[in-house]
């Protein structure tokens, strides 16, 4: 039921949109398209509204959508599904006016339509802009996505100004929307002006710089005032507080199992602003934190598990590994790296390796790409299996379609959608 929370909420308030909608009565004589249409008008508020609570990260967004990595996938779904609906909103308000005009329905002069427009042609060129924000680097995307607000406020000043209902009224459908618009402004205003500034409260000094691999930069931090209290395979937004530093809040998985005090990250350069750190951070530098998030959890799971780290990907299963395990699970670790080089922990996960966790590593240029079939040399069970995963996407589905036609009986395949576009 977790998992569904999220989008059972959405639809709920979609329902009651719509219900409240039914029993609203009109300030003048409208059409019927043009009622309707204000319904679609008013579903696009409700999807916008949840679009920009979800860009708060507010701690909730882990409960309700199984993590606040998968609640970015409803964020970029609801963002195209409330264009839709502002889109046909703009085609059916235009035909119902005509109905009006065909019928002798005479209609005041609206002159907050214009901003209707300017909220849609804006909300196009954004949100084109953010799906192909893909061959964009994560800061440019994000200084384009906090543009979003200047469409959203047109649209909210155009509801207020063209609806043919009783906004400001103590009707059930005037109060529902009312609400409903409070928490997209004020997600909107903490998102742009507060975030940065009232989430990162965990600060950190750097102790320990160490490159672990290829390209691959350990920071341990100690902790200055309250420590940050998190689980094994979370994640955490930082931000490097040295202002000539242009390095910005950034998600990393927390690379160490928890520690009094302390907290690791594990980084690969794959980007300018992630190159750029292993140059400038240095010993004795202070960062600053916000979170946790994630519901990436082995104790989640059943007792017989499969971890397959690709890559970089070896940060969560690393400090699961580095857990308490508890005696009764039985785990496979299988570390897939492309060669000794990038091969960051091998000789840690190697002495971790105990009789609950046997640590198998694949050098890629040695043994060739992991497979289902390697795996099975290990593992050798009818029972069922959850496999947990963290590594590239392409790596990612292959083996899953290969466990689908393996002997293998895998119950769940759990992975984090380590992606914020």
């Amino acid at each position: 039921m977790k998992k569904k929370s999220g989008i059972l909420m959405i639809l709920l308030s979609m329902v009651i949109t719509w219900l409240v909608w039914i029993f609203v009565k009109p300030t003048r004589e409208i059409s019927i398209m043009t009622g309707y249409s204000q319904l679609l008008a008013s579903l696009a508020l409700v999807a916008f509204a949840f679009v920009n609570f979800i860009s708060t990260r507010h701690k909730s967004l882990d409960y309700f959508f199984d993590g606040l990595d998968k609640s970015y996938i409803y964020h970029k779904y609801l963002s195209i599904s409330a264009l839709i609906l502002v889109v046909v909103h703009n085609i059916t308000i235009g035909i119902g006016k005509d109905m009006e005009r065909a019928t002798g329905i005479r209609a005041p002069k609206d002159p907050y339509a214009m901003f209707g427009s300017f909220s849609m042609f804006l909300f196009i060129f954004f949100i084109v802009i953010a799906i192909l924000g893909k061959k964009l680097n994560y800061e440019r995307w994000k200084i384009i996505h906090k543009f979003m607000f200047i469409p959203y406020a047109f649209g909210i000043y155009h509801y207020y100004g063209s609806a043919t209902y009783p906004v400001f009224s103590m009707d059930p459908y005037s109060v529902w929307l009312d609400i409903i618009n409070c928490i997209g402004i004020i997600s909107v205003i903490y998102s742009i002006f507060f975030y940065e500034k009232i989430s990162f409260k965990y600060k950190f000094k750097v102790k320990k710089l160490e490159i672990v691999a290829n390209g691959t930069l350990e920071i341990t931090g100690s902790a200055l005032g309250k420590d940050m209290e998190f689980k094994p395979g979370q994640f955490a937004f930082l931000k490097i507080l040295d202002k000539n530093n242009k390095f910005v809040s950034h998600p990393f998985t927390i690379s160490e199992a928890p520690k009094r005090g302390e907290i690791q990250f594990t980084i690969k350069a794959l980007g300018d602003h992630t190159r750029a750190l292993l140059y400038t951070l240095k010993g004795g530098d202070e960062f600053s934190v916000s979170g946790p998030h994630g519901t990436f959890n082995y104790k989640a799971g059943i007792k017989n598990q499969i971890w397959i780290a690709g890559g970089i990907g070896v940060t969560p299963l690393r400090s699961f590994a580095q857990d308490n395990i508890p005696k009764d699970f039985s785990i496979d670790f299988f570390y897939a790296y492309n060669n000794q080089e990038e091969g960051a922990y091998t000789d840690e996960l190697q002495s971790l390796s105990r009789d609950n966790l046997r640590v198998h590593l694949f050098n890629s240029k040695e043994k060739g790409f992991l497979t289902v079939d390697q795996i099975c040399k290990y593992v050798n069970t009818k029972e069922k299996i959850d496999v947990y995963f963290c590594g590239p996407k392409p790596m990612r589905e292959g083996l899953r379609k290969q466990f689908q036609n393996s002997k293998l009986n895998v119950s769940n395949f759990h992975y984090e959608h380590f992606q914020f576009k």
